[in-house]
């Protein structure tokens, strides 16, 4: 369950990433169609067209990628809810009735029977895999810090062996050292050890769908107010936070001034005042993040 990345900008300074995205690919198209071969009406209506077009696949492109992320921060945070009610689970029992239930939501698995184990057993668990018995230690460790060493696996492989079963299984709500691992891995016989830490039991829960895991929405503050101090925190987010956006800035605000210094009329105004515009941010971005330099924990 890979934590989904964060965006803490205000909605308006993720709409201005969108608007430079945007007037960069119309820039590259603008420079691009000098060199078509075509008429001057032509030439104006394939580039109406090609920007058209361009807006329209990085809206969807954003949409797409707006929607992933938002299942993503679902089960992120569904994952989260499921893991605490886990670490709820005191009794030891009832974390074994738990992974049974879970492990019966797959095919393989057949006439699982809680064993209610003592003090001094580890398996938890019998049952059949693919018609071969199989045992299971089940143990919840209460914190995704705490780990299952090699000993503890040593203790459940010579019970498995006694028993004369086929394959082990270790099921953790925590996870495993690399010795206890490197262990597994190294074992050699006909008795094989499968281990499965807390994130494979979350992914487990969620495959069978079992109500332990049950799908939340992400929880976000949502705020629709937009005031004159918002619109300028979200234009310092983007140009301070990043030295690419401010170089971005400069670089449109260049090539419009220098498409105005070629244009006449109208055209060669807006180009102007677009040029004005984006060259002032880009530079104010500069000598901003150069100021709070020292501010930044990450650069």
């Amino acid at each position: 369950m890979q934590h989904p990345p964060r965006d803490e900008r205000t909605r308006l300074a993720r709409a201005v990433d969108f608007a430079l995205t945007v007037l960069v690919t119309w820039l590259l198209t603008i420079i691009a169609a000098q060199y078509l071969p075509l008429g001057l009406t032509a030439a104006k209506v394939t580039v109406i067209v090609i920007m058209l077009m361009e807006l329209i696949f990085i809206t969807k492109v954003k949409v797409i990628r707006s929607k992933a992320l938002d299942i993503h921060r679902d089960i992120w945070f569904s994952a989260r809810k499921c893991r605490q009610n886990i670490y709820n689970i005191k009794d030891r029992g009832e974390f074994a009735q738990l992974i049974k239930q879970l492990l019966e939501g797959l095919a393989p698995f057949e006439k699982l029977i809680n064993l209610n184990p003592g003090v001094n057993s580890t398996i938890d668990i019998s049952g059949y895999l693919r018609n071969q018995k199989i045992g299971v230690m089940c143990l919840n460790l209460n914190g995704e810090e705490q780990r299952v060493h090699t000993e503890q696996i040593k203790g459940f492989l010579k019970e498995v062996k006694q028993a004369h079963l086929a394959k082990g299984i270790v099921i953790t709500s925590g996870s495993f050292t690399e010795d206890a691992r490197r262990f597994v891995r190294r074992m050699n016989g006909r008795v094989k050890i499968f281990l499965i830490d807390g994130y494979g039991l979350l992914h487990l829960a969620k495959r069978t769908q079992h109500p332990i895991f049950t799908m939340e929405k992400w929880e976000e503050e949502r705020d629709i107010r937009m005031t004159g101090k918002e619109i300028a925190l979200s234009i310092k987010e983007n140009i301070i936070t990043s030295k690419k956006r401010a170089l971005l800035f400069t670089i449109l605000g260049v090539v419009f001034i220098v498409i105005a210094a070629l244009q006449t009329g109208l055209f060669s105004v807006i180009y102007l005042i677009f040029g004005v515009i984006n060259l002032f941010i880009g530079l104010t971005g500069f000598i901003m993040r150069l100021l709070h330099k020292n501010e930044l924990i990450f650069d």
